[in-house]
């Protein structure tokens, strides 16, 4: 008998449409791989009428698949997922596939209709209401509010890295770009308790949350003032300096690879008020984030 060995393409496909499958299943929302070029390569998930038409039309599918292309790049980029506006206005998030150091192609997911203008726009915007039909194929597609989009993007990138972690060492592989201010996390592997790198990597991936210490403590089963003695023994600094560290590190490096507004940074970073985030920026670079952009300009 013949033994089938699947290559590691079809293993990785297997792995993602299971992931796609379970989510979709679970939440209703669509989904659907992409290559790394934005080419379709699995079955499109509870697609609405709507984003199928739009991609049976050559000149918007080309739009879709950069749409889908630049959202999966954004959160590999920043470490964590980052819901967007398509060229077509409908709200979408995408989650990079890595396997052994390869950029496989990104899970992406949405096809939500939202007003909020907290979420960005990556491209133009289409003009598609003179299409016979199109209106009421928008309005049939599903309503979401800004929370429930958020957590929608956390339960799908927390899934996926369950299988495909990408880590500080293959984005500086894939991507290299020059130092960004001095990085002020410590490598995991030099951390010698198992809490304090668990609570590491739940503040990395959750940037964008309220983070407290009452709710980080609940995540590593420790106590609020166990935890913070930990941490600070470890660390060599407090719980709250590392989050607000961790936050200017991203911030730097979306004021100087996005045209992003600051108001925009200082929300997906977690602050609630711009004036605050400012403040806690000069007092880690010395700069405002206006000025540390503009010394930094990028064409």
């Amino acid at each position: 008998m013949t033994t089938f060995t699947p290559t590691k393409d079809v293993t990785v496909k297997q792995v993602v449409n299971s992931i796609m499958n379970d989510y979709t299943n679970a939440t209703g929302i669509a989904c659907v791989y992409v290559d790394i070029k934005g080419k379709e390569r699995s079955y499109k998930y509870n697609f609405t009428s709507f984003c199928q038409f739009m991609r049976s039309i050559p000149q918007f599918r080309d739009k879709c698949n950069k749409c889908d292309v630049n959202g999966g790049l954004e959160t590999f980029k920043n470490r964590f997922c980052f819901p967007y506006r398509c060229h077509a206005g409908l709200v979408d998030f995408a989650v990079p596939i890595v396997s052994t150091n390869q950029l496989n192609g990104f899970i992406v997911s949405g096809q939500m209709a939202s007003e909020d203008t907290r979420i960005p726009q990556f491209q133009n915007v289409t003009e598609w209401s003179d299409i016979n039909g199109m209106y009421k194929r928008y309005q049939d597609c599903p309503h979401y509010r800004y929370e429930e989009i958020m957590s929608a993007s956390r339960v799908l990138n927390t899934l996926t890295t369950c299988y495909f972690p990408f880590s500080d060492t293959q984005l500086n592989t894939l991507f290299p770009t020059n130092e960004i201010g001095s990085e002020p996390t410590r490598d995991l592997s030099a951390i010698t308790r198992p809490e304090i790198c668990k609570t590491v990597e739940y503040v990395k991936s959750h940037l964008c949350c309220n983070l407290t210490l009452h709710s980080i403590a609940d995540e590593v089963f420790l106590s609020e003032s166990y935890l913070s003695k930990l941490f600070k023994q470890e660390m060599k600094m407090n719980l709250m300096q590392y989050i607000n560290q961790c936050r200017i590190i991203e911030a730097q490096r979306m004021l100087t690879q996005s045209k992003w507004s600051v108001d925009m940074i200082s929300r997906r970073l977690g602050y609630h008020r711009t004036s605050y985030f400012c403040k806690i920026f000069k007092q880690f670079t010395g700069d405002t984030p206006h000025a540390y952009r503009k010394k930094h300009e990028i064409d």
